[in-house]
């Protein structure tokens, strides 16, 4: 299996990844991208003026052509509003292409919505089935929009207080990555690759996610999907030896030892 893994971390003190493992860097680009963000976005609901792009575009690192847009202020309440936060979508596309047409422009999290408890309903309940209109809503207007799938699969549990809810994670993370196959297919472009973004810690940052509950993840994404991007290491030192890393390492070729 060699499929890529891509660097989204931010880690201080952080080698080469790509000099080291192949491991590529792509760039999150937010609404709050540059220090006078306010001035030239300045309705988070709307969509940025024309100086946002023309300020921040150049400015964006994109070595492997591949950037992730991350805004998550937009509703999607009311399929009225998953209808209009797709057409937003549409737009930043197009103003972003017309600009960098070069890039492959994927959207963190959409238009697959993470739902862990529905994802991991039966397929013909009505929880499944309302997750996957959602999901529609949003991918019939954005999937032929969307050059790359950045599905967010962070996880939520832990062993110690939910040790039964982990053993959910594989089915977890394999309907999600179906779900955007079945949006692809649909709606979209079949040579568009899905990269889910996953990261090792609890979301809600307490601690690391239990070995094999990382290992599950990263072995389940690499098997369905195209590829990974590792995200996290916000205000943290980078460790060659941290034991998520090994999971991950085991996994790369070492450059140093094919050249």
């Amino acid at each position: 299996m060699d499929k890529p893994i891509f660097d989204g971390m931010m880690h201080s003190g952080k080698p080469d990844l790509e000099a080291l493992y192949r491991v590529g860097k792509i760039t999150m680009v937010t609404r709050a991208f540059v220090p006078n963000y306010a001035a030239l976005w300045p309705d988070e609901l709307g969509l940025p003026l024309a100086e946002w792009y023309d300020t921040v575009l150049p400015l964006v690192q994109a070595p492997r052509g591949v950037v992730l847009i991350d805004h998550e202020k937009w509703p999607y309440g009311t399929q009225a509003e998953r209808q209009a936060t797709a057409a937003k979508y549409v737009t930043l596309y197009q103003e972003i292409k017309s600009r960098k047409p070069g890039w492959r422009i994927g959207w963190y999290g959409d238009p697959i919505r993470r739902s862990f408890w529905d994802s991991i309903k039966d397929r013909n309940t009505n929880e499944f089935r309302t997750w996957q209109a959602q999901n529609s809503d949003l991918g019939a207007i954005m999937a032929p929009f969307t050059d790359v799938y950045m599905p967010s699969l962070y996880f939520f549990y832990t062993r110690d207080t939910a040790s039964e809810t982990c053993d959910y994670v594989g089915r977890y993370i394999e309907e999600h990555i179906r779900e955007a196959k079945r949006i692809r297919r649909v709606y979209g472009r079949l040579e568009s690759p899905i990269y889910p973004y996953i990261w090792w810690r609890k979301h809600d940052e307490t601690r690391d996610l239990d070995a094999d509950v990382w290992e599950t993840i990263v072995r389940t994404v690499l098997e369905h999907a195209d590829g990974l991007v590792l995200w996290g290491g916000f205000q943290q030192t980078w460790s060659e030896v941290a034991p998520w890393w090994q999971t991950i390492r085991a996994r790369l070729t070492d450059k140093r030892r094919t050249q």
